[in-house]
């Protein structure tokens, strides 16, 4: 008589499989490089402003 018996690693374990690298530090980095990106998009340059400068009437005429 054969044995109907299976060799699949899922089958007999109790164990809980450890995930290779723990979520809550993954979602701590991707939070802060969030915080990051939008900081530097909202800082930088500005775009210059138009300066206009009070010229009196007597400069104008030299």
């Amino acid at each position: 008589m054969k044995r109907n018996r299976s060799y699949s690693s899922f089958e007999g374990s109790s164990r809980r499989r450890k995930t290779s690298l723990p979520i809550i530090p993954i979602i701590a980095v991707l939070v802060l490089a969030g915080i990051i990106a939008l900081l530097w998009s909202r800082g930088g340059e500005k775009p210059q402003a138009r300066v206009e400068k009070v010229i009196p009437a007597e400069k104008l005429g030299q």
